[in-house]
């Protein structure tokens, strides 16, 4: 004998079926298509596990002739792995007098692993810094060390060479002007 097991949803405002069906049956009871529509899309941003939410009611809204009415809030992917992962969709069905309404509804879940997000290992970037920030000390020193040996050339031995240190005799910071009108002071 088949057994059935009920699981009660956690929340059933991120769950994008129960959301079609609650809408099918709000424009079934008469209630206004874009009324409903963001009474709707504001129940599911409320609920604060969705991304975004787009709600798309097509067939004879108002008048004799077919339309497509979309309701749209927040972020949602269109293409690619995390439309096919993270996106919820939900589609019901609405018979009224004019013909049937159709209605989608899909929900981007929060915890959708998008593409476009970036991580930064920290520990990565520290060594990283840390072996720059080395190199930068090691050149640091080289140069330092290069300027302390540096050698004179021959030319400047010859200069050396060539002054008397006797005849070198003591220079005075002060023009002669001013010693003068301290002297007479």
């Amino acid at each position: 004998m088949p057994q059935i097991e009920v699981e009660e949803v956690q929340n059933p405002d991120l769950n994008a079926q129960i959301m079609a069906e609650r809408l099918a049956y709000s424009l079934d009871r008469g209630r206004h298509y874009r009324r409903a529509g963001y009474y709707i899309l504001r129940k599911i941003m409320e609920s604060g596990g969705a991304l975004g939410a787009e709600i798309r009611i097509s067939g004879k809204v108002t008048s004799q002739r077919a339309r497509t009415q979309i309701f749209r809030a927040g972020t949602m992917t269109k293409s690619g792995h995390p439309s096919q992962e993270g996106v919820d969709k939900g589609v019901a069905q609405c018979i009224q007098k004019s013909g049937v309404l159709g209605v989608v509804v899909k929900i981007q879940h929060a915890g959708t692993k998008m593409g476009d997000e970036v991580k930064i290992k920290n520990d990565l970037l520290t060594k990283a810094q840390t072996q720059a920030e080395s190199k930068l000390a090691k050149t640091k020193v080289e140069l330092a060390i290069e300027e302390e040996v540096s050698e004179l050339t021959p030319e400047e031995e010859k200069i050396i060479d060539e002054v008397d240190e006797e005849a070198i005799s003591e220079i005075s910071l002060t023009p002669e002007e001013d010693i003068e009108d301290l002297e007479e002071k």
